[in-house]
């Protein structure tokens, strides 16, 4: 239930108050309210607006709510006829009133980088670079190639508390018996002899596939440990058993945007300026659909960069009224999590490692101090 829709008559991005203004003009006949939409209206929307995500018809508006004398939600548009299409952003009751995280609503600008980035859109847009037909026309296009690549998430989100349960065990391990030795008598009465360390070498005993699967994380370059990989844990227990985008089919695309973004960032002054410009979403979502309308090719998009960059200052802000789309969305947390669900680790029932580590070592404890020192 997005915000916006695109209007194939105007070929541009509209809101309800945008939309309702462009017909009063267009029949010449004023509306007091969104409940008094004339027929004829709500008739010619349900074949000319299009959901801006999966691009069916059938809209319909739904008015704004107010709670306790302000305004809790604004007007926005509502696709039950044929409804929307498997998958898309906004089928969902959750996305009501609302801009799905991979969507960047340009029409905001709050931030001195959003401004920046509204300006060069508007910018590229009165130029020529693109359009805001190039922008939906690149939101149908992830759309279907989100669609065509879809895989089940069947990874279980414990998967990276017990890794990083089990490595941390592994680092208190050093200092311990070596593999093979055993524990004496003798051994055990050393005044500094390490119990904790010991029990957490015996603890590694019991999981010996833990090495074979960190090193196939290691040679897969699989950065599970950092906050990409945090991320993707998240997304592995919200997405559980549900069909979502595979990554890897736009791998190119994103090596291509992460570069020109960060070209963009560091030499577009207003960019620069503002901090993490270049890994935004807004920036990245201006990146992206420089190369889309370019076939992707970066020495192209960067001279259409340069040449917007030119003109920038006094573009038509109305322009900007639209949603662009960051197809890069969590890209590396989706990419950990496909790539870690690939190697088919298996989590057993019980990952409290310390729990594990602490009754092994009061075990060794007991076990060792009810024995005579040997003469």
């Amino acid at each position: 239930m997005p915000l916006t829709a695109y209007s194939t008559s105007q070929r541009a991005e509209l809101d309800v108050e945008q939309t309702l203004k462009r017909l009063a003009a267009e029949f010449g006949q004023p509306y007091t309210s969104v409940d008094a939409i004339p027929e004829a209206w709500r008739a010619y929307l349900r074949t000319d607006l299009q959901c801006p995500s999966c691009f069916v018809n059938g809209a319909e508006i739904v008015r704004s709510a107010t709670k306790t004398g302000k305004a809790s939600r604004q007007s926005f548009f509502r696709f039950t006829t044929p409804g929307h299409r498997p998958h898309c952003d906004f089928g969902s009751p959750e996305t009501a009133n609302t801009v799905p995280e991979n969507l960047v609503l340009l029409t905001e600008s709050k931030s001195n980088l959003t401004r920046a980035v509204r300006e060069l859109v508007c910018t590229g847009i009165e130029q020529g670079v693109f359009s805001q037909v190039s922008i939906r026309d690149m939101r149908e296009w992830f759309f279907n190639k989100k669609v065509a690549s879809l895989f089940a998430v069947t990874l279980d989100s414990r998967l990276f508390t017990w890794i990083s349960a089990l490595q941390e065990n592994m680092f208190r391990s050093s200092g311990a018996l070596p593999g093979g030795v055993a524990l004496t008598p003798e051994i055990a009465a050393l005044p500094q002899f390490d119990w904790r360390a010991e029990a957490a070498r015996r603890v590694m005993e019991r999981y010996p596939q833990h090495e074979a699967n960190m090193q196939a994380i290691m040679d897969r370059r699989i950065a599970m440990f950092g906050d990409s990989g945090k991320r993707a844990q998240s997304l592995s227990q919200r997405f559980n058993g549900r069909s979502v985008f595979d990554p890897a089919v736009l791998v190119n695309e994103y090596g291509k945007t992460r570069s020109l973004a960060e070209f963009i960032g560091h030499n577009y002054a207003p960019l620069k300026a503002a901090k993490g410009g270049a890994g935004t979403a807004s920036v990245l979502a201006l990146s992206a659909l420089l190369l889309f309308v370019r076939g992707w090719d970066v020495s192209l998009a960067i001279s259409d960069f340069v040449k917007i960059a030119a003109a920038v200052g006094g573009a038509n802000k109305n322009l900007g009224n639209v949603m662009g789309l960051n197809p890069f969305h969590d890209y590396e947390a989706w990419e950990i999590l496909k790539r870690m669900q690939d190697l088919k680790i298996a989590v057993p029932d019980n990952i409290d490692i310390q729990a594990e580590r602490a009754a092994i070592e009061a075990e060794l404890r007991q076990q060792f101090s009810a024995r005579p020192m040997a003469v």
